[in-house]
């Protein structure tokens, strides 16, 4: 080995040091002058950030990571810097994100400068400029001056400026900051005016995060690490006989004449120790060398650690001759088995360095968890799996030469020891998967499985335009637009047909190949995946939500229509009571709530006593949030507000960022009220169903938003995303029939919203006149009425984790037509509805499935057998193509245009007996408090015997506000009139029959305490 006496710069103004994931220890270098760690939470006083061109930039001071953007598809921590949590951030590819191209065609960049407050140098003789930072930047075709530049000025007019990317290449991820000192002494010293800027400049992607500003005094003699040179943390290709280069610096302000030791190490042991021979060639102020550590084998481990000393006799500030730093290989491949012993509720194995945990939570619920380096990391924390405690688990482990085995009551894993192989069995003995190759790690970690021709696959949250992903490839990643493809709210979660379900633990983006590749892969150096075996796709999502947390219950009042719009866009916040809600009333149209706020800048004013007026009229109001929650404990507690639709603007386009913001808004209200959380928001991740209503992004209004928002609400219930949905015909465009069209099917779903100001015409149901407005009443009325039965459906939901809007295959997992596509234009509302949207400019719908078993049209109650399809069905405008499961109990309160509008004194059961026995458990509570989480609730138990006697069962439970006696109302569905009616042994009179939908009996039941047993026999 030899040491390159090269001088690598002939910088004389400055002295730079960098120190890449250095442990600092002893560290004496003089106390600063000036401190700035941002602590504060808020651009410090005194700072500015001047306009750049056309636009403004946006640093700002954050504690969040950057959220990921275009070709970056994954979050950046935050800096892990000394004093950690709020730091100064610029954010250019969020700024500039898939519009890269458009802004280079404008010869334009999301630059963006800050500079701070002028600070005083006075009686400085020396001045070292020290600060914190980690960057990623891209280089596509940046400008001719591009750089991150950090300036020095005494005026704020001239600047004196480096680039601070240096050796680092594009794309390099740092995972810790790089701790950088400049000598400005030439420019600051003695000045009693001096400001410190950055400045993203000519580039248009990713971020740049700064924390720990200090100005300290230069020392005389110091000695210290710049930076290794030859590798970086990641991505590394090792070679067998590889290099080690070090570069160090003379950071004193006097010549270093004295010999200087540099020792090594890799993953604790020695490499051979060279000498700096300074005495010959000494080493003057600001000037760098090279030390070499040759022939060095790499190629042994992925994964090394190493560590690097310096000794220098006299050195004044020995805390930077310190280097520790762990270097990976860009993809490492799962070895050989070398060690294995039992740990709690489960196994860890080790292979070289790499270490994996196998732990089990429930029987069917396990999680494999991989560290190349040994060190198990959770950079998802709690915000994904909220619930990771071990239940009591009948686990037994066994081995034999070849195989390790852990076997519980619901599952087999088994491990091949050579190479390591992981396989799933279910209880019966049957494959659920098997890996066809080891797992391979570095930058992104790779999973493949073998493929099988009879599996189906569905999940990775809102993907749209799809719900079946069998023989193609999904991103788990944000982007793609709002339109057929886009992926507003993925999520890292996917089930099997064979009855399975995997999610990775992870922010990072990923890409799930289905195809025969059958690859699994995210954008990180660990793996981390949980799974669940379930009998069933129900029972796998069960698993999952609890893993996860179940989708949130919305209160009764959410499940009704929402309208928004900047309504005083021209006026006052008040405005919004004659001009929208008054029309309401006016046109006699259901409503629940209203966004009087929505749009940039848009504000608001007279809050509390709107807030007031529109209870008054049935709505209850929300808040379109700009710039985030901070004043949601007043807006929430003082005036009343009750949800709020989050920006990307503060949230962040996706992963961590927006999930936090979900959290706060939706903790926000409930902390702030004895009401319920209601969020609207774009963006989300696995957990995001926990909050918050999912919605898919800002499109045109079309025949083909219709069709492809189908199988997206489909297919995010399959991730958990219970309350999912786009806005009403659109915000860009519509017209009469679009809108008539969307609406009718949205009603049979949880949760719609109408947003105004974007389009020619705004988005009230009333808008395009007679018969639009008459048809879109009668749905959004038929909503309000059906509100028991999705109440019913929201509760379920919170309690399983099983979506209200499903997919045939959740019902009829048996039948393969409902495996793929052929059904995506078609879903259940809970078990009883089967509704199929008209997403065509034409009065019929063709391709309508029928599954097993009889189905009744909802309008006409003509009786279709399953197993068919349904071509040329009639669909005129007012016609949703509806049909009622036989032996359903559908149950129903009194027409009402908002929640609480009247008592539900009367409980209507539109009853469709089948052959055999019927239960059906209708769910009710206070519909608005979160009482019900203490169990404070009722179920009424419905049933049917047949087709002769029908029994509503006395109420089991209570809560504020329950009626202790109700009306009964029901609609038996008959082909054949009764003789007579008998209620609880006596004959009733007051029923009529009529052959309208093939046989419709009513019974007017009388009132009856709701805890006694009512029982109605038809002979």
């Amino acid at each position: 080995m030899k040491i390159n006496m090269t001088v690598i710069s002939a910088k004389i103004s400055f002295l730079l040091l960098l120190i890449v994931a250095a442990d600092l220890s002893g560290y004496t270098q003089p106390k600063p002058f000036y401190k700035e760690d941002f602590s504060g939470g808020k651009i410090p006083e005194g700072w500015s950030i001047p306009k750049v061109g056309n636009w403004d930039p946006q640093w700002i001071v954050t504690n969040q990571p950057y959220p990921g953007s275009y070709k970056y598809q994954q979050q950046a921590p935050p800096i892990a810097s000394s004093s950690r949590g709020y730091h100064l951030q610029f954010q250019a590819g969020y700024f500039s994100d898939e519009d890269v191209d458009a802004w280079l065609k404008k010869k334009e960049y999301p630059d963006g400068l800050i500079i701070s407050a002028p600070i005083n140098c006075s009686g400085k003789s020396s001045v070292i400029l020290k600060f914190q930072e980690t960057f990623r930047w891209w280089d596509y075709h940046p400008a001719d001056t591009s750089g991150l530049f950090v300036g020095i000025s005494t005026d704020s007019i001239h600047w004196q400026q480096w680039d601070m990317r240096r050796e680092i290449k594009e794309n390099s991820d740092m995972l810790m900051p790089l701790k950088e000192e400049l000598n400005i002494s030439r420019w600051a010293a003695n000045q009693p005016k001096v400001y410190i800027r950055f400045y993203w400049k000519g580039i248009q992607a990713w971020y740049w995060m700064v924390d720990d500003i200090e100005l300290v005094e230069a020392a005389n003699k110091d000695i210290g690490i710049v930076r290794l040179l030859s590798h970086s943390e990641t991505g590394n290709q090792f070679k067998q006989k590889d290099t080690l280069k070090l570069l160090i610096r003379n950071n004193g302000s006097k010549t270093i004449t004295d010999n200087i030791t540099v020792t090594a190490k890799m993953d604790g042991n020695d490499l051979a120790k060279q000498m700096v021979d300074a005495a010959i060639h000494p080493l003057k102020s600001e000037e760098e060398r090279e030390v070499i550590f040759a022939g060095v084998d790499l190629a042994v481990l992925p994964v090394h650690k190493l560590s690097f000393k310096l000794e220098l006799p006299g050195d004044e500030t020995a805390g930077n001759n310190s280097l520790n730093e762990t270097i990976s290989t860009a993809t490492a491949v799962l070895g050989n088995l070398s060690k294995w012993e039992k740990i709690d509720n489960g196994i860890l194995l080790e292979s070289g360095v790499t270490r994996l945990k196998i732990l089990f939570y429930q029987d069917g619920i396990f999680r494999i968890w991989l560290s190349p380096d040994g060190q198990f990391t959770n950079p998802a924390a709690n915000d994904i799996v909220i619930n990771d405690k071990s239940e009591k688990v009948n686990l037994q482990i066994s081995s034999d030469t070849k195989n390790i085995y852990l076997s519980t009551p619901a599952c087999l894993v088994k491990i091949q020891k050579t190479p390591l192989l992981f396989s799933l069995y279910n209880k019966n003995g049957k494959q659920l998967w098997s890996e066809k190759s080891p797992l391979s790690f570095g930058s992104r970690t790779v999973q493949q499985l073998v493929y099988h021709p009879d599996e189906y696959f569905y999940g990775g949250g809102m993907q749209n335009g799809y719900f079946s992903h069998k023989d193609s490839m999904i991103l788990i990643e944000k982007g793609g637009g709002w339109n057929n493809g886009g992926r507003p709210n993925p999520v890292p979660f996917y089930m099997s047909s064979y009855g399975y379900g995997a999610l990775r633990n992870s922010f990072d983006a990923g890409v799930y190949d289905f195809s025969k590749y059958m690859m699994f892969s995210h954008n990180e150096n660990r793996f981390d995946c949980y799974y669940f075996v379930g009998s069933s796709l129900k029972s796998v999502l069960e698993k999952y939500t609890t893993v996860t947390g179940r989708p949130f219950m919305p209160a009764r009042w959410q499940l009704s229509m929402g309208d928004a719009n900047c309504y005083n866009k021209k006026g006052t916040t008040p405005d919004v009571i004659k001009l929208i809600a008054d029309e309401y009333i006016k046109h006699d149209m259901p409503r629940g709530w209203i966004l009087p706020n929505d749009g940039y800048g848009c504000g608001y004013t007279k809050l509390d006593s709107t807030v007031t007026e529109l209870h008054k009229r049935g709505f209850y109001t929300g808040l379109w949030t700009e710039n985030g929650v901070e004043k949601i404990a007043t807006e929430v507690g003082v005036y009343g507000t009750r949800l709020c639709k989050l920006d990307v603007a503060w949230v962040g386009p996706g992963y961590k960022y927006a999930l936090d913001g979900c959290k706060a808004a939706y903790e926000g209200i409930e902390n702030n009220c004895d009401g319920r959380g209601f969020v609207w928001s774009v963006m989300g991740w696995a957990g995001t169903h926990r909050y918050s209503v999912v919605w898919t992004g800002d499109q045109y209004s079309s025949w083909e938003y219709i069709r492809f928002h189908i199988p997206t609400v489909i297919g995010s219930g399959l991730s958990a995303q219970n309350c999912a949905t786009g806005d009403i015909d659109a915000i860009f465009g519509g017209s009469a029939k679009t809108y008539t069209r969307d609406l009718q099917w949205k009603c049979f779903t949880p949760v719609l919203m109408t947003m105004s100001g974007w389009a020619k015409k705004d988005k009230q149901p009333w808008i395009w006149g007679e018969p639009y407005t008459s048809i879109n009443r009668k749905y959004l009325q038929l909503k309000m009425r059906f509100t028991p039965y999705m109440y019913t459906l929201m509760h379920e939901a919170n309690l399983t984790g099983l979506p209200a809007v499903r997919g045939l295959l959740l019902e009829f997992p048996k039948d393969s037509v409902t495996w793929g596509k052929l059904t995506q234009y078609e879903y259940l509302l809970g078990t009883s509805l089967l509704v199929a949207p008209v997403y065509k400019d034409e009065e019929k719908r063709d391709s309508i499935y029928l599954p097993d078993g009889k189905w009744v049209d909802y309008w006409d109650g003509k009786i279709y057998s399953g197993k068919q399809w349904l071509n040329g069905y009639d669909a005129p405008l007012d016609k949703l193509p509806l049909f009622v499961k036989d032996g359903s109990v559908i149950p129903m309160y009194p027409q009402m245009n908002f929640d609480g509008e009247r008592p539900l004194d009367t409980l209507f059961l539109d009853i469709y007996p089948g052959e055999g026995p019927v239960r059906y458990r209708l769910y009710e509570d206070d519909g608005i408090s979160r009482e019900y989480k203490k169990g404070v609730s009722a179920t009424t138990v419905i049933d049917l015997k047949g087709k002769e006697t029908i029994q509503i069962n006395g109420i089991q439970g209570n809560y504020k506000g329950m009626l202790l006696q109700r009306n009964y109302t029901l609609y038996v569905h008959l082909g054949k009139k009764p003789v007579s009616v008998w209620v609880n042994g006596v004959k009733n009179s007051h029923w009529e029959y009529t052959t309208a939908k093939q046989g419709l009996l009513t019974v007017q039941c009388g009132r009856w305490s709701v805890n006694k047993n009512v029982e109605v026999q038809l002979k």
